[in-house]
């Protein structure tokens, strides 16, 4: 996996999904995050985000997955993310996609590779809390 999601991670691709309503300054968001590949799955802790702009962490046992969510034009949520892991023969990191969101959030994922054999997968669901 260490390959695959380096070279991924490296590309800076993004995803979008568009908003439609106003009015996200006093929401919290609850985020769930998923990385796979054809090797394995990391399924990251779910965390909160309490604020724009703040920086939260979730950690499997051999990555940390970093994130900031931020206001995006006057209805969307932008999530900013990186990953970082920690294997046995060496450390890669990296900028993950971008996912813009309606400010109740959703559920958005990329996928990357050309067969499944080299398949790489980033989802993400966050949900708006109040």
């Amino acid at each position: 996996m260490k390959t695959t999601a380096l070279a991924v991670l490296l590309l800076g691709v993004s995803g979008c999904v568009f908003a439609t309503d106003n009015n996200i300054e006093a929401i919290d968001y609850q985020v769930s995050v998923t990385v796979e590949d054809s090797e394995s799955k990391l399924n990251f802790p779910t965390f909160k985000f309490h604020s724009f702009g703040q920086e939260v962490s979730s950690q499997t046992e051999e990555c940390i997955y970093s994130g900031v969510l931020s206001k995006h034009e006057a209805n969307a949520i932008l999530l900013e993310a990186k990953m970082s892991c920690d294997y046995e023969d060496g450390e890669s990191s990296g900028d993950m996609p971008v996912f813009i969101l309606d400010k109740e959030g959703g559920e958005v994922s990329i996928e990357l590779g050309e067969d499944e054999a080299n398949l790489w997968k980033y989802s993400v669901l966050i949900k708006a809390l109040n």
